[in-house]
């Protein structure tokens, strides 16, 4: 039973929830059948089911979806002849959210207009008899079916984008961690396997000479103890090396914590930070930190902009959002203070 809602009457997972809303329209189509005699009301619920039927499968981008798109028009010029419209948003808008080519898209539109003119001229001379306000009502609903799969493509396209970016952010990111295990692998191959080979041989050397040199195992011992400090010193620069952060790193994990509340981000000059020294962008990896927080907490703002900029020896990074900022600094915030001073190390200011 799942299968069949899901294959015959169910809408794609893929659509979403788009094609459930647009069913609201049909509420005039169906309060008007009271009204109407039984056997007209049979042939209009008839041809509603097939026209539902059409619009589910049209859905498919499939061979068939140019047909599925004629019946559903079909139909609208029939409910048109029969006093009732409103069929025609539905295909309109469908057509503007399939995964079509340029060239087949403007073939399914081709078609589509071809039936709206139709079904302009029927309206026309249907409504020579009608009063201004009906005709009224009528253009305008005419309009919205003509421009809708205009704006329905440029609303799919919109949201294409939207989700390829997400992707190719996901992908980034997982690219990022992989470089850094990469980098940490490489650390302890290049720097720690050759001293931890250094103090095997070493080791086994002075196990040989307490039994014939007991007098040169203390310099073995000794030389062991000394690289073993160095050992010990790579660790801590390996694990200092851990501890710095990226630019682009943070501007991935902070994004989506903008995202999460709203407010949407941009960057100029994005690509000019990524050649700076790791030492700065750890730095300024901490200010965009500090500073998102406090977009998010305080600013009730819906954009922020992160300006990268570079003269001479000199590295700018300035923030702006559209919030409601706030005049004096709190003197108790650790995180402003914080990044002040980190500023103040490198001679840099902060304004």
């Amino acid at each position: 039973m799942k299968k069949f809602l899901e294959e015959e009457i169910l809408f794609p997972k893929k659509i979403g929830w788009i094609p459930y809303f647009w069913l609201i329209f049909l509420i005039p189509v169906l309060s008007d059948l009271g009204t109407m005699p039984l056997k007209k009301q049979v042939i209009i619920l008839f041809l509603l089911l097939l026209f539902l039927k059409a619009y589910r499968e049209g859905y498919e981008s499939n061979k068939w979806a140019i047909w599925y798109v004629i019946i559903q028009l079909i139909i609208s010029v029939i409910y048109q002849f029969l006093g009732m419209t409103g069929l025609f948003i539905f295909t309109a808008w469908q057509i503007g959210f399939l995964s079509l080519r340029r060239d087949r898209f403007y073939l399914f539109l081709g078609v589509y207009y071809a039936f709206c003119f139709i079904n302009i001229v029927s309206t026309t001379l249907w409504l020579v008899q009608g009063d201004a306000q009906s005709i009224g009502s009528l253009l305008i609903v005419l309009l919205f079916a003509i421009f809708s799969p205009l704006v329905s493509r440029s609303m799919n396209e919109s949201i294409y984008r939207t989700t390829q970016l997400n992707r190719e952010n996901k992908r980034l990111e997982a690219l990022i961690r992989k470089e850094e295990r990469e980098r940490i692998a490489r650390d302890l191959h290049d720097n720690l396997g050759q001293s931890f080979s250094i103090i095997t041989l070493k080791t086994e050397l002075a196990q040989k000479l307490l039994a014939k040199q007991p007098e040169k195992v203390s310099q073995e011992l000794t030389e062991i103890a000394q690289i073993s400090r160095n050992n010990l010193q790579l660790v801590r620069q390996i694990v200092n090396g851990l501890e710095n952060r990226s630019i682009a790193k943070a501007l991935l994990e902070e994004e989506k914590l903008l995202s999460a509340a709203s407010i949407y981000l941009s960057t100029e000059g994005e690509e000019i930070a990524e050649n700076w020294p790791i030492e700065l962008q750890t730095i300024f990896a901490s200010c965009i930190k500090e500073a998102f927080t406090n977009i998010i907490r305080h600013s009730k703002a819906q954009f922020v902009q992160c300006v990268f900029r570079q003269s001479n020896q000199y590295y700018e990074l300035s923030i702006h959002d559209n919030g409601i900022g706030f005049l004096t600094i709190d003197p108790t915030s650790h995180g402003l203070s914080g990044m002040m001073a980190r500023m103040k190390e490198k001679m840099g200011r902060s304004t």
